[in-house]
């Protein structure tokens, strides 16, 4: 994890996607560095510790992606701007762990594991707005994909 995704993240999110709280108490100056507060966190979509999973086809989606906003395609790996979104740290956890996901074509949050705290943004639309550079379809797809296999994997079991 580097300080520099957080920061580009933070830039472009604000907030975590998901409750839109940016958790940053008001009596405490903001640093540049720190738009967010301390509970809200930079999420990779495709973990940063498995770079096997840094597949052709996501590094594609994201270079056409920045084709159609005008965007330099340099360097694409797993710290690029569109493999992140601010979360909250509880939000992330469960993230990180498949409770969650993104449906790709429609935006929308689908809950797989009922926790408590997460039953309530079953349904509710990511809000991408014009942010440039949000995680492409491809991106999505992938954890997508995975919570699905999961699930399968658990009512097989």
């Amino acid at each position: 994890r580097t300080a520099a995704f957080r920061i580009a993240i933070e830039k472009r999110d604000l907030a975590c996607i998901l409750t839109g709280s940016n958790n940053h108490p008001p009596f405490v100056d903001k640093r540049k560095e720190m738009l967010c507060g301390p509970a809200i966190e930079a999420a990779h979509i495709i973990p940063l510790g498995r770079p096997d999973l840094w597949k052709t086809q996501i590094v594609a989606g994201i270079r056409m992606s920045r084709r159609k906003l005008r965007i330099e395609c340099g360097k694409i790996d797993q710290n690029a701007l569109e493999n992140g979104v601010m979360l909250r740290a509880d939000l992330h956890c469960m993230f990180d762990r498949f409770f969650w996901g993104v449906h790709p074509k429609t935006w929308r949050v689908v809950v797989f594991i009922p926790v408590p705290e997460l039953v309530s943004f079953h349904g509710r639309r990511i809000a991408r707005g014009a942010s440039k550079q949000f995680p492409p379809e491809a991106v999505w797809l992938w954890h997508w994909q995975q919570c699905v296999l999961r699930c399968l994997r658990a009512e097989g079991e």
